[in-house]
């Protein structure tokens, strides 16, 4: 396995079971085929670097906010079900439309999110279906380790932005998570200057940890709020 502080190259045992825990609880997230680590982003900045902060729920510890159980009666007339991971022409329509109705810029292509061609894929990922009768409405994608899973890419039809499907898909990998006795859902990164992540914070902010580089240590996020991650980072990256 090929490692920098940054980036890190699958070996033949791939990121499954604990060895994803293990990089997700060191501050590692997916990208493609590798994981990789940072703490900016430029995403949303017109390339100005933001400060990033990476982010995980501990499922057993969530009591839902009102916003997310009215999310969970808005969306109750839609089917869900849960697959190994793939991308089909359905899946692949869906994404373009999202893609056409969104305001950043991601990959072309559902596959191009999740693939690189030059590397065997190195992890367990599922997704989640959900449809209203035949017409597929939402996707998500996330991974599987042993103690955690990892949410990775979420989209919708817009023609039902007023479901908010992304968050319900977020509520849904929880309910998978708690079935399948998994106690950690990391959800990828927060930024203390721009508030377009933090819809990650929901739907239970209390149950929610954040992870501090400069100590190789995780914090609830409830006690320190983004000015004092703000002057942290301040301190130990800047």
């Amino acid at each position: 396995m090929l490692n920098s502080p940054y980036f890190v190259l699958p070996g033949p045992e791939g990121f499954k079971g604990h060895l994803l825990d293990h990089f997700l609880a060191a501050g590692y997230y997916r990208m493609q085929h590798t994981v990789f680590t940072t703490h900016h982003t430029r995403m949303h900045t017109g390339g100005a670097e933001l400060p990033v902060f990476w982010l995980r729920t501990q499922v057993n510890d969530i009591t839902e906010s009102s916003t997310a159980v009215a999310n969970r009666k808005k969306c109750a007339r839609f089917t869900v079900n849960y697959h190994p991971a793939a991308i089909t022409d359905e899946t692949e329509a869906l994404y373009s439309q999202y893609l056409d109705a969104i305001d950043f810029n991601t990959s072309a292509t559902c596959f191009d999110c999740l693939h690189d061609e030059r590397l065997e894929n190195p992890f367990d990922t599922r997704m989640i279906e959900i449809r209203d009768g035949n017409l597929l409405v939402a996707a998500g994608y996330f991974d599987v380790g042993h103690q955690a899973i990892s949410g990775i890419l979420n989209f919708y039809h817009p023609a039902y932005k007023k479901y908010s499907l992304g968050k319900y898909l977020i509520l849904k990998k929880i309910d998978w998570a708690r079935a399948n006795d998994i106690p950690l859902y990391y959800t990828g990164y927060i930024s203390t200057a721009i508030t377009k992540f933090d819809y990650k914070l929901f739907p239970a902010k209390t149950a929610i940890e954040v992870y501090l580089p400069a100590h190789q240590h995780w914090m609830p996020y409830h006690l320190l709020e983004k000015e004092w991650l703000h002057d942290y980072h301040r301190k130990h990256f800047v």
